[in-house]
């Protein structure tokens, strides 16, 4: 018996639940009008689940990106024209309306260039790590949003990362992962350089990416860190995390490219690449270059002063900062030689 309170035995998704997460369903009060997640009490949970097929993942086939270790997201306007390399990354929470719904204004009216204030005209990768109410909006409109994004000239676009807490109802995992692999593919048919994102709660989810991957000869795909804090209070998520990316990329081929979200420490992509046996190539989404920099912090000296440098200043330096560091630990992979040339 689940702690909902069904056989699961006799339970027709079974198959892709495989039980209970660790949900907080034993302390719910039933105020089912007022909560945010799928619950096997709720009565549209299995009719939502079968309106977007169950939670088996199909996933089509990507190509190799190639990607520079360092892509330096950049959120906002600059205060004076620069250029911050050939590849950077665009943050979806700004790029979109708060709502999701629609590419804010400000970019189809200007262009990613002018709207950033760049002096290049740089390739851009879109990640939507973005808070739940863009995300959702994204997904009711997101067959327009498709349509708005071809305006633009990407090299990748990272499909959606729908929230998978720990705390939510298994039948809410299953969905969110189905509908970020959902808008992979529509991405794709739609004509985007789309990237999977391996969103996932426990091994049974990595196996199915897994499948998927092999079967399909993905090549680049995205893993998360968003969730795990640097304080030590979260060094058993880190863990858990680290140890679900050694898995992943224990079973993948040496040729798929790994972009990294919400991992920006040295240190800690040390650890991250000797966990994978450092045999694919990872490529880190970097916004703690810009954040440190309009907090006047150099990354390479964070505890002593950045002088006379200017905030602009500063976030170069601290992306050569941060580009010299992965280049050293050499992210290529076993595979470097072979994409370079």
């Amino acid at each position: 018996m689940s702690l909902c309170e069904r056989d699961c035995s006799r339970c027709v998704w079974q198959l892709h639940c495989q039980g209970c997460s660790l949900c907080e369903i034993i302390f719910c009060r039933k105020y089912c009008h007022r909560c945010f997640s799928l619950c096997p009490k709720r009565r549209a949970t299995f009719a939502l689940l079968q309106s977007i097929k169950g939670g088996e993942l199909s996933l089509a086939g990507n190509n190799s990106k190639c990607l520079p270790f360092n892509i330096p997201i950049l959120p906002d306007h600059l205060t004076e024209p620069m250029n911050l390399g050939e590849i950077i990354g665009i943050h979806g929470g700004n790029f979109l309306t708060s709502n999701g719904e629609n590419v804010a204004r400000v970019y189809r009216r200007k262009g990613i260039k002018e709207a950033l204030n760049l002096s290049n005209d740089p390739k851009s990768v879109l990640q939507f790590y973005v808070k739940d109410r863009t995300i959702e909006g994204l997904w009711d409109n997101r067959k327009e949003l498709y349509k708005q994004l071809l305006e633009f000239s990407w090299v990748a676009v990272i499909a959606p990362n729908f929230s998978v807490y720990e705390d939510a109802p298994r039948m809410d995992h299953l969905y969110n992962i189905k509908r970020s692999s959902i808008v992979y593919n529509e991405m794709l048919e739609a004509g985007l350089p789309a990237v999977p994102d391996i969103s996932w709660y426990n091994r049974i989810d990595l196996d199915q990416w897994i499948r998927e991957i092999r079967r399909n000869h993905i090549k680049t795909i995205a893993f998360s860190f968003q969730t795990v804090s640097t304080q030590s209070k979260a060094s058993n998520t880190w863990r858990h995390y680290l140890m679900g990316f050694a898995y992943l990329v224990s079973q993948l081929d040496d040729d798929v490219e790994v972009i990294i979200a919400g991992l920006v420490s040295p240190g800690r992509l040390q650890m991250l690449r000797t966990a994978g046996n450092g045999k694919n190539r990872i490529s880190v989404l970097n916004q703690t270059a810009y954040i440190q920099s309009r907090r006047g912090i150099l990354s390479e000296k964070p505890t002593e002063s950045a002088g006379e440098l200017t905030k602009n200043q500063i976030l170069i330096r601290n992306i050569d900062f941060y580009t010299q560091e992965y280049e050293t630990m050499n992210l290529g992979g076993s595979n470097y030689a072979k994409v370079e040339k």
